[in-house]
């Protein structure tokens, strides 16, 4: 038996698939536009600095006045004449929280490096006083550089060194001399014998070979950058030491030196 359906009836059934398929074409249609916007929103955010790191640091904040940028976690104090000028109901605070956050944490960096450079001289005094009478084959250390990092230069022995690399990044400590001269994990290798090194482990194995079968003997000069006081890491992407307040905790913890990105490259890497 075969069934014909009317005219009416195929009508109906043909604008119920269209209805149907019009609603699901609007639906997807919202959703690229909200997704859209919220790139478009996060991208503008990366642009002025509110990283996941930074949102951390300005949670609890709030802006107290708009004309001298005073928020409730300092540091600035509002001392405007007239009072303090209350935000607008539209008006969109981030900006103002940011170099609030800023502000603050140069406050702590600045406070840092100030007792950094106070234990550095001593520490410099103190292995002057050892190098006397040791002969010109002792292991030297100078301090050089300033803000949040410093150049150290390490006199290594000709032969093994003691420690491992990620890119030009010390991953590990592994036995002497590089443990008893003083290297730490997360410092950079900047250059061996004043030649650049690159961020590449296998061409620095090459480039360090190299040096050591053309000196033969002695000692040989190998600078890394370190940061100027604990609390600062490394940022492969940037090239930069930075508060580790800026790392996502999985970088530190899971990616380690070589590979960590601050919070802020790590959302930018994302976008390409």
């Amino acid at each position: 038996l075969i069934h014909k359906s009317s005219p009416r009836v195929v009508g109906q059934i043909y604008w119920s698939t269209m209805s149907r398929a019009a609603a699901l074409a609007e639906r997807k249609g919202g959703q690229k536009a909200a997704i859209a916007d919220k790139k478009a929103a996060h991208e503008a955010d990366l642009a002025i600095g509110l990283h996941s790191a930074m949102k951390k640091l300005i949670a609890g904040d709030s802006v107290i006045c708009t004309t001298c940028g005073a928020t409730t976690m300092g540091p600035t104090v509002c001392a405007c004449v007239g009072g303090r000028t209350k935000p607008a109901a539209d008006w969109c605070p981030k900006e103002t929280l940011i170099a609030a956050a800023k502000a603050r944490q140069a406050l702590v960096k600045a406070s840092q490096v100030k007792d950094a450079v106070r234990k550095q001289s001593e520490v410099v005094s103190s292995r002057a006083k050892k190098r006397e009478g040791a002969g010109a084959d002792a292991a030297d250390m100078e301090f050089q550089g300033e803000g949040v990092e410093v150049s150290v230069i390490f006199q290594f022995p000709i032969g093994k060194l003691g420690f491992s690399l990620e890119k030009n990044a010390v991953t590990a400590v592994t036995s002497d001399p590089a443990e008893e001269l003083g290297v730490k994990k997360g410092y950079i290798l900047e250059s061996v014998e004043d030649e650049e090194a690159p961020a590449n482990k296998a061409e620095i194995g090459k480039m360090i070979m190299r040096i050591f079968k053309a000196k033969g003997t002695g000692l040989v000069p190998f600078k890394f950058r370190t940061p100027i006081t604990p609390g600062f890491s490394h940022c492969s992407q940037c090239n930069k030491f930075v508060d580790d307040s800026e790392f996502d905790d999985n970088q530190l913890a899971n990616k380690g030196p070589g590979k960590q990105m601050c919070a802020g490259c790590e959302e930018f890497s994302g976008m390409f």
